[in-house]
């Protein structure tokens, strides 16, 4: 065995010996169905109250007709600023008082803010403009949280939905600064990466030097201030960055949404109509818990909660 599988293997038997006992993913369980605890734990949120009339984007027309026509050049597309302030704000003191009370900060999408969002006239507008009339939102979601320590990471370099053409986009909303120096977003727009070199990130094999610096030279780096929308396509390869010493955390969410028209994947389901009412909590813990067992790959950490996550997924599933 190699000193990196050694380590590894070191690794899972830490987080297994961490892992909720039975008692306490009872009593997760509990406490996570319980809409008012939710209500008592952040009183300055909602959960499944109906989505308030009004409009929290500042996205306007020339806003979506210049992030189309990036998206259509490029596949990626940058908004600075593109909600309020107080809704961001918001949104990130749900995510401190969620990780404060011990939970992994994916529990956010338990509040109305983290799903009325994508509600917004104005960004629907933009989705619309982006995937066609009648888009869907799938169920796939995350919250993430990098600490602001020096050599703490985002996810490694991925694509979400591969083979999908204009019919999928991804969307990351930062609810704090994300800058350089406390791990911001990257990518490689695709058109700026040879088949090859597709295909050996596609295997995890080696690349020859001249791949690797053709890519390093297309990296795009995208700081942007809270508040701010990114988007890309399926087959865009993006990454958190390192934090190289920045003490603030880059704390985000992302949301998916598909073209109506398009057959979704197992994965994806439940779709959720993102001009009717909000899912109830429901829904909203099953998204959860797929979540939870599908991204310890690229967070080991919350597989801890495992046994939680097992009880939420068997007990919150939609009828097959």
């Amino acid at each position: 065995m190699s000193k990196l599988d050694t380590l590894a293997a070191a690794a899972s038997a830490l987080l297994k010996q961490a892992e909720l006992s039975p008692a306490e993913a009872a009593q997760r369980f509990d406490a996570a169905v319980d809409a008012d605890r939710w209500r008592k734990l952040v009183p300055f949120a909602t959960v499944e109250e109906p989505a308030a009339a009004g409009e929290s984007a500042r996205v306007g027309p020339d806003d979506v007709a210049r992030a189309t026509r990036r998206l259509a050049k490029d596949r990626y597309f940058c908004l600075e600023e593109a909600f309020e302030s107080e809704q961001i704000d918001r949104m990130r003191r749900i995510v401190e008082a969620v990780r404060a009370d011990g939970w992994p900060a994916v529990f956010s999408f338990v509040f109305d803010d983290f799903w009325s969002i994508a509600r917004s006239p104005r960004l629907l507008a933009l989705l619309e403009a982006s995937l066609g009339e009648d888009c869907l939102q799938n169920s796939v979601i995350w919250t993430h949280w990098v600490p602001g320590a020096k050599g703490a990471t985002g996810w490694p370099p991925h694509v979400d939905l591969s083979g999908m053409g204009d019919k999928f986009l991804s969307v990351w909303i930062s609810l704090s600064e994300a800058a350089i120096d406390n791990g911001c977003m990257f990518l490689i727009p695709p058109g700026d990466m040879p088949r090859e070199v597709v295909e050996a990130i596609d295997a995890k094999a080696d690349l020859s030097y001249a791949s690797y610096s053709n890519l390093l030279h297309n990296v795009v780096a995208l700081p942007v201030p809270a508040g701010s929308l990114i988007g890309w396509r399926g087959d865009v390869l993006h990454w958190g960055g390192t934090n190289a010493g920045g003490d603030v955390p880059r704390v985000s969410f992302a949301l998916e949404f598909r073209s109506r028209d398009e057959a979704f994947t197992k994965f994806e389901r439940p779709m959720i109509d993102p001009r009717a009412a909000l899912p109830p909590l429901r829904l909203r813990l099953y998204a959860i818990a797929k979540a939870l067992r599908h991204y310890p790959k690229f967070e080991p950490i919350v597989s801890r909660f495992q046994p939680l996550t097992e009880r939420l997924w068997a007990e919150t599933a939609p009828p097959s």
